[in-house]
């Protein structure tokens, strides 16, 4: 991913954040933020640290909420690509706000970079 903070998806018009892993068969990705929290809670940390070990962990909750939403085997490579790219964009992100909230912030934002990835991606 570039430095520069201003990206164009270059994507289908209709390619919104909610929608777009309907491609994939989910039609609201907003199961995926609340599978994300979900698991990250169960394993004990559910707090924001700007650590690799926590990205790591963020990026590893993702993966299986979306293994486990997602009727189709694996995650393909585009998906992988987005959600190495997002996952950059949120530690710069949160890199000056090492309080931020897990729940309304950090999964929402991740999130929202993995979809918007994702649209410029997936073709």
């Amino acid at each position: 991913m570039s430095s520069d903070d201003t990206r164009d998806y270059n994507a289908d018009e209709e390619c919104t954040t909610t929608e777009s892993f309907a491609d994939h068969g989910l039609d609201d990705g907003s199961v995926l933020i609340s599978r994300t929290y979900n698991r990250i809670a169960a394993d004990g940390q559910p707090t924001f640290e700007l650590t690799p070990e926590f990205f790591d962990t963020l990026e590893a909750a993702f993966i299986w909420a979306y293994i486990g939403t997602i009727d189709e085997p694996g995650v393909p490579p585009h998906v992988e690509a987005a959600i190495g790219d997002a996952r950059e964009f949120t530690r710069q992100e949160f890199a000056d706000d090492p309080d931020a909230d897990l729940r309304t912030a950090v999964i929402p934002t991740f999130y929202q970079q993995v979809a918007g990835f994702h649209c410029a991606y997936r073709d």
